[in-house]
């Protein structure tokens, strides 16, 4: 089959982050995407070829299946190895995976290209277009050969080849040349500079005799595919973005050989864990996070979205496997031609292990809220600072009857953090459905068994235990199952929902246009009573309150549920930062009565020169996945949301210091004054960007008498529409403005009265 490496992550100009703790400085991060769902706006980010390549790989299973004795046959034609040397010549044949004929050989194509490297295990040859393009070094060339052949992040004494053939097996030989071929080119895969690109791939196409009817244009070879535009080899992030590539990819070459029908599941999660294995970062957990009651073993190759939690699931699963068993189990599951759970099962019974799937898989559900092997081996992996899954969170105990579903073979999550002596019962007339109870405490945690239809109690919730979740799994691997539940407890009045943990680390000194928010979880029966911010310096920034989109492209920012709100704050922190923060304030917003019981999101919008203007602090949090911050980057190209982190290697994200206060009673609105505005001010518009409208504020002065006129200008500063222009008194006035055939891009607000005028930047996105 065809296999190629899914990763959302990328690379793009340096932001800066002022740390005032002597002084400012400055220093380089690095933004991750999000969980991809418009590919029309997005920059590059790499994407399953599988998805292209998928029914020709149908075609090559199916011929084999008629020609069992293909493969033998080709070695006998092929008696002599390549015997490549540096500077030697070849054509090889390549894919044109934008296309999609019913004639594989028609969208194959011949790259020149030369030799560039020899190592023990592998010839580099690179498409001679792209060599004197500059894409590719031979610095490049010589960083994929030392990393396939002699060391990796896992082990300095071990390249990609021997620890993928250590672990899976060995790959196979068609050619009769023990080293693999990698060729680095441009891979044709539709892209035009921006969304999807093809980083690699594996096509077992030219596993097959090219005198074959059907396969004139194979390589009797093995061969991989590296793409160099626009992955980049020449950065020490995008080599080992390829690298990390090359060693899932080789693991396909290496199971293809063994079992070339083994389900995608099963055979991405080897390649997803082979990554691992050779100390490259774990496939984005997010999609995995947020999707646990999905069946185990399903691969939505259709959907790109929906892939991409495949992915995060198989890595997950499979990683957990090498955790608790070890690598060495991977070899008898790749060696095994049974599929799915079946030939998982056989890999376990072959390589000497008494677990089973079943059980694998139960305590997996639990290791994945729990993770600490202190509490049982069985409830932690090696693999460190695994995002914990997610679920239904309940900050009051009383529950009622609540009616749900588990899909077959998979996991419910429910949390209950705050209140005192939880009970409740869990109902069910299915014998597949499984519950434990996860309490953690300071100093006390463990997993207890939770009988359906009889009632759980534990009265030192709130106490010796302030969390306990509950684990709800169906181990039917066919059908879903339904449960019932209801709690109850005491419940809290109000609390404090917060991502961040620490002091403020510094603030990033964004440009004005530029949006930060922070993504809270809907909390069962609450009501937003006010937001916290910490802000740089005296000011006022102005956001709101949207419910959450559900996806951070096009925007986080949903439904407004409380548009403008203004953080302000009078005086601007010292150097150092004192401990604890000073520089918090505080925004009501009882008045406006929000259900908190659904996700929202808290956004500001950057206004000014940010070393003059407010700009809202952040912290570091150890994770290699968004963390529920996120912003707007309007210079970046294209302009788009994104999460940022502290350090170069990409393991901590940026936190904003916003947070939330709920309460679980009816809000005390209290009264409120009219406040007559003193000056003229436009604020930023939100949501910002925006698609297809967004709302402008502007006050008028108190005593003002003359006219006003707001304006919309674009980037080259000609006028497209004039929202308003006439006589108004002192107030605050909104604007709706909905563009109608204009391009996407910058757009400027201008508010004049007299001679003066304010100017607010604005980003359409079509």
């Amino acid at each position: 089959m065809a296999y190629f490496r899914i990763s959302w992550k990328k690379n793009s100009a340096a932001i800066v982050l002022a740390v005032l703790l002597a002084a400012d400085i400055a220093y380089t991060q690095q933004q991750f995407l999000s969980v991809v769902k418009d590919r029309s706006t997005q920059p590059p980010y790499p994407i399953p070829g599988s998805l292209l390549l998928q029914q020709k790989e149908k075609r090559v299973a199916k011929f084999l299946l008629q020609h069992p004795h293909v493969l033998a046959e080709a070695k006998l034609l092929k008696t002599q190895a390549w015997n490549f040397t540096v500077g030697s010549k070849k054509s090889w044949y390549a894919d044109d995976l934008s296309k999609s004929s019913a004639d594989p050989n028609s969208d194959r194509y011949l790259v020149p290209s030369t030799c560039r490297a020899v190592g023990a295990n592998c010839y580099v040859f690179v498409e001679d277009t792209s060599w004197n393009s500059g894409r590719v070094t031979q610095t490049a060339v010589d960083s994929v050969e030392n990393a396939f052949d002699n060391r990796t992040p896992a082990s300095a004494a071990q390249g990609i080849y021997e620890e993928d053939v250590s672990a899976f097996g060995s790959p196979p030989d068609v050619d009769n040349d023990p080293r693999i071929s990698i060729l680095i080119l441009d891979i044709k895969d539709g892209f035009t500079g921006t969304g999807g690109y093809v980083q690699g791939y594996f096509y077992s196409f030219n596993e097959i005799p090219s005198n074959q009817p059907g396969y004139s244009t194979s390589n009797d070879a093995e061969i991989y595919f590296l793409d160099c535009n626009p992955a980049s080899l020449g950065s020490a992030n995008g080599l080992r973005d390829a690298m990390s590539t090359t060693a899932h990819e080789f693991q396909h070459m290496i199971h293809w050989n063994y079992d070339p029908s083994e389900i995608p599941f099963v055979n991405e999660g080897c390649s997803l864990v082979a990554e691992v294995n050779c100390g490259y970062p774990i496939y984005d957990q997010t999609g995995f996070v947020n999707e646990t009651n999905h069946y185990l073993l399903d691969w939505r190759g259709g959907n790109l979205t929906e892939v991409a939690n495949d992915y995060s699931r198989a890595a997950r699963f499979m990683t957990y496997i090498r955790d608790q068993i070890g690598m060495g189990v991977f070899h008898f599951i790749v060696a095994s031609t049974q599929h799915g759970i079946t030939g998982l099962n056989a890999g376990f019974q072959s390589f000497g292990t008494s677990r089973r799937f079943s059980d694998i898989f139960q305590s997996w559900t639990i290791a994945n809220i729990l993770d600490d092997t202190t509490v049982s081996s069985l409830y932690g992996y090696r693999y460190p600072n695994l995002p914990k899954a997610a679920g239904r969170t309940y900050y009051n105990p009383n529950v009622g009857t609540t009616v749900d579903t588990v899909q077959a073979l998979a996991a419910r999550y429910l949390a209950f953090k705050a209140g005192a002596g939880l009970k409740g019962t869990f109902s069910t007339n299915s014998l597949t459905l499984l519950i434990k109870a996860v309490e953690i405490g300071t100093s006390a945690k463990r997993v207890l068994d939770v009988t359906p239809n009889v009632q759980f109690s534990e009265p030192d919730f709130g106490s010796t235990y302030s969390e306990i979740d509950f684990v709800v799994m169906n181990t039917d691997q066919n059908l879903p199952a339904q449960y019932s539940y209801h709690m109850e407890g005491t419940g809290e009045t109000a609390m404090e929902l917060k991502w961040d943990q620490t002091e403020p680390t510094g603030y990033y000194q964004l440009p004005a246009g530029d949006t930060v928010c922070v993504t809270f979880d809907g909390v069962e029966g609450a009501t937003l009573d006010s937001i916290r911010v910490a802000l740089r310096r005296a000011g006022t920034m102005t956001g709101g309150v949207w419910a959450y989109s559900g996806t951070v492209r096009p925007s986080p920012l949903g439904a407004p549920l409380a548009v403008p709100i203004s953080a302000s704050i009078s005086t601007t922190t010292p150097v150092p930062y004192p401990v604890p923060f000073q520089n918090w304030t505080t925004i009501d917003l009882r008045s406006d009565s929000i259900d908190a019981s659904q996700p929202f999101v808290v956004g500001f919008v950057c206004a000014g020169d940010p070393n003059i203007q407010p700009r809202v602090m952040i912290t570091d949090y150890v994770s290699s996945s968004p963390y529920h911050s996120f912003t707007y980057l309007g210079e970046d190209s294209p302009p788009d949301w994104y999460y940022l982190t502290s350090d170069t290697a990409g393991d901590t994200v940026s936190l904003y210091l916003i947070r939330a206060y709920v309460s679980f009673g009816s809000p005390d609105t209290g009264g409120g004054t009219e406040i007559v505005p003193s000056a003229f001010t436009l604020s930023q518009n939100y949501p910002n960007p925006f698609n297809p409208s967004t709302r402008i504020d502007y006050t008028v002065p108190k005593g003002f008498v003359g006219n006003v006129r707001v304006q919309i200008y674009d980037a080259l500063g000609r006028l497209v529409q004039t929202i308003f222009n006439g006589e108004q008194s002192g107030g605050e006035y909104p604007i709706v403005w909905t563009p109608h055939g204009v391009a996407s891009g910058a757009y400027y607000c201008v508010l004049r009265w007299g001679k003066e005028a304010i100017v607010r930047k604005m980003m359409y996105i079509h």
